[in-house]
């Protein structure tokens, strides 16, 4: 059954996975698919708008060349004089008259317009034709590249249309220039020029497959007209198309774009992004199966220790793959409990054991501490009844301090603090009568704050092992407090040894690290009044050293005011 259920658990995230990823793999096979046709169908506007502009740009050099060899012909009034004289006479006489004018011209070669338009044919491949026009008779002549002139048509229909604006050919670009005489302004005809539209704009369109264009006269006459769909008037006026109008001159660029059939992918990009997806997919299903066994394997293994658990095996242990997950965190957690509940079955007679024990250690410790009164008290009262006032004090300072270890709770004011310390002060004053002196300040305001007990007597038990100099008779020491903001600074200063500069820096680590010196014992120095500290405030306060000025050392202890945790009054005041 377990078994069994072992295996729902891998099923059930395989699928779970596997449905997740093949809802990713889907969106995003279709945002791909997405982008691609937008892609696609950006590439053929981008040809679209290529084409709209090498057809405007075709139109507008035709213009171009068409202006500037109308101006050509006026710079030149050789070939203007013999144009204006070709309107004006008859054949006969206009070729009597250009023989006349070249008989009388030293030039070698005779500047008239025939010259003209040869040269305008071999400097322009695509002008395709020159029509020239006198309206004195309506004679009309058509001139060809290769020299190629038919003179003596009628020119009265191309007249009329040039007139009605209806002027435009199929697959044509016409511009038609009035001819005048420079000194009387009449016109006295018009000159043509046709150049080819058809093979330039099936070029230009270079046969796209969705782009058509179209170029029409004054939007009346189809001058060029190649859309790949017959009816795109129609599909136009329907929206099947984007459409792009430019116009040059009296011609309409247009060109269209069949958006639908322009954004649809090839079968080979189609069949590419699939394939990539079905990949992707598959390769996917693979991970995910690698990775629900691995799992579902490490699950097993918890259970299967587990069930060994409950049949009373202690010893199982479960290995730690440090991926540093949630399953490697139960593996330690119960490799743990196992440990430990193995060593509480182990011991569990034995911490019965000395359970009592203590229980009775603790009824005899409320003994010995009163008969130790007791008897301390007796001695002074003998001492002072034999007038020893000296032994008598020192007897009273001795069992005030081991009063206050035993009975004092741990949190005190700072008066109190003070007078213990002040109390210990004093025995050594006795003890070192002549060559030590002592002083003890504080701001009164300070005396009610509380503190924790025997911050003081460490570091003055501190000065009188490592740093009275018993040689000299000056020895003093100097205890003072402050508050600064939320902090409770104690000071104690004296002049003895000190310490090494180097020493001082290692001693102020060691204390900002809350390290134990190895040397030190349990409940004895300034680390363990530093750990006191810092496990009671926390970790910004404690304990640091300076070298004190001129000599000795300087001691400072920061506490953390909390008020209202002592509620004891202190009954020492400051000198």
């Amino acid at each position: 059954m377990e078994k069994k259920k072992h295996r729902q658990l891998y099923f059930k995230l395989f699928w779970t996975y596997t449905i997740i990823a093949l809802f990713i793999v889907t969106i995003l096979t279709i945002y791909f698919i997405y982008i691609s046709r937008r892609h696609t169908l950006e590439s053929h506007q981008e040809e679209m708008e290529r084409i709209a502009e090498g057809a405007v740009q075709y139109i507008e050099d035709t213009q171009e060349t068409a202006d500037y060899l109308y101006q050509d012909l006026y710079r030149s009034s050789s070939e203007l004089e013999d144009l204006l004289a070709y309107f004006k006479l008859q054949p006969e006489e206009y070729q009597k008259w250009s023989l006349d004018r070249y008989s009388a011209s030293s030039s070698l070669t005779y500047k008239g317009i025939y010259n003209f338009i040869t040269e305008a044919f071999e400097a322009y491949k695509e002008l395709e034709k020159v029509e020239l026009i006198g309206y004195n008779d309506f004679r009309m002549t058509q001139c060809y590249p290769e020299k190629i002139f038919h003179p003596g048509k009628d020119g009265r229909r191309k007249v009329t249309a040039f007139q009605n604006e209806n002027y435009g050919e199929k697959g044509k670009l016409v511009y038609i220039k009035e001819i005048r005489n420079p000194n009387t302004m009449a016109s006295e005809g018009c000159i043509i020029f046709t150049f080819d539209g058809e093979k330039e704009f099936e070029k230009i369109r270079n046969d796209s497959q969705y782009t058509g264009l179209g170029v029409q006269f004054e939007e009346k006459k189809s001058v060029f007209e190649e859309t790949g769909e017959k009816d795109w008037r129609m599909q136009i006026q329907k929206g099947s198309y984007s459409v792009k109008k430019e116009t040059q001159g009296k011609y309409t660029v247009y060109t269209f774009l069949n958006e639908k059939a322009a954004s649809m992918l090839s079968a080979s990009s189609l069949c590419t992004i699939l394939g990539v997806a079905v990949l992707v997919m598959a390769a996917g299903i693979v991970s995910i199966g690698y990775y629900v066994r691995r799992f579902t394997g490490r699950v097993d293994a918890i259970l299967d220790a587990m069930n060994q658990v409950t049949t009373g095996d202690l010893q199982v242990r479960i290995d730690i793959q440090n991926r540093r997950d949630e399953l490697d965190m139960v593996a330690g957690h119960f490799n743990d409990m196992c440990e430990k509940l193995n060593l509480y079955i182990n011991k569990s007679y034995l911490a019965e054991i000395e359970k009592k024990n203590a229980q009775m250690q603790a009824l005899q410790s409320q003994i010995n501490p009163h008969f130790l009164y007791n008897t301390l008290e007796a001695i002074r009262m003998k001492a002072i009844c034999n007038g020893d006032r000296e032994v008598g004090k020192m007897l009273y300072s001795m069992v005030t301090l081991f009063r206050s270890q035993l009975k004092e709770t741990d949190i005190i004011t700072l008066g109190q603090e003070l007078d213990y310390g002040k109390q210990y002060l004093e025995l050594f004053e006795y003890r070192y009568s002549g060559i030590f002196q002592s002083e003890v300040c504080c701001e009164p305001e300070l005396l009610s704050l509380p503190v924790i007990k025997f911050v003081l007597q460490p570091v003055l038990e501190n000065y009188f092992v490592h740093g009275i100099d018993r040689g000299r008779e000056d020895n003093f020491v100097r205890i003072w407090a402050e508050r600064q903001e939320e902090k409770l600074v104690l000071y104690v200063q004296d002049n003895g040894c000190g310490m090494k500069e180097e020493d001082i820096r290692e001693r102020n680590r060691q204390l900002c690290e809350n390290r134990r010196d190895m040397e030190e014992k349990a409940s004895i120095g300034l680390n363990n009044v530093n750990r006191r500290i810092k496990a009671v405030y926390g970790e910004e306060y404690g304990i640091s050293i300076e070298a004190a000025q001129p000599r000795g050392l300087l001691v400072k202890a920061t506490i953390k005011i909390e008020e209202g945790k002592a509620h004891e009054e202190s009954h020492v005041s400051g000198r």
